[in-house]
């Protein structure tokens, strides 16, 4: 379900868990998905938030649900691919993820790590020694907000403001983490 890429410290840190289509890259239409690296957009402003983030010295963790793999529209490989990428653009800005974690089940499995299941956020907070209490969930979706929400972090939600549900609103991701780096 995981992947680290950094070191674990030795006192908990607060970090940002992140969804991925709709925050970091362009969603696709609702029966599409990111099945391969040409497909993959970041969204205006995503790498320098997640520069931003990082600076503040918050742990980057990212928390996606890929039913497509359960669908067989995409497998693992195709799915690492697209995360390597993703990282791979990040690293040029001196950026890393230090976890990725997904949900390859459908919303039939009832799997704990499905989002608004809280089981990738609780997985990643006892890989990576995360204070949850002082930690954010970042989606664009009410299951995002909800897992964020289950497992005690501070949810924040990237929406237009149709469909607020969350602590806190921001129109995209780099309006957010302009937020914290003005107020930390």
């Amino acid at each position: 379900m995981g992947t680290l890429s950094k070191s674990i410290p030795d006192v908990p840190r607060a970090a940002v868990f992140l969804d991925r289509d709709g925050v970091i890259n362009v969603r696709r239409p609702e029966v599409e998905y990111v099945t391969q690296v040409a497909q993959f957009d970041f969204l205006p402003g995503a790498l320098e938030a997640l520069t931003i983030l990082s600076e503040l010295g918050l742990a980057l963790v990212l928390v996606t649900n890929q039913r497509g793999i359960a669908r067989k529209m995409m497998t693992e490989d195709d799915l690492a691919a697209v995360h390597g990428h993703m990282q791979a653009e990040a690293l040029k800005r001196g950026v890393r993820f230090d976890g990725i974690y997904h949900c390859p089940h459908d919303t039939i499995e009832q799997c704990t790590c499905r989002k608004p299941e809280p089981g990738m956020i609780l997985k990643a907070a006892e890989d990576l020694q995360i204070d949850l209490t002082r930690s954010y969930m970042v989606g664009d979706t009410p299951s995002d907000i909800e897992a964020g929400k289950r497992a005690g972090v501070r949810a924040v939600q990237i929406t237009d403001g149709d469909e607020c549900v969350a602590d806190t609103v921001f129109p995209s991701l780099l309006d957010f983490a302009l937020y914290l780096k003005e107020h930390t």
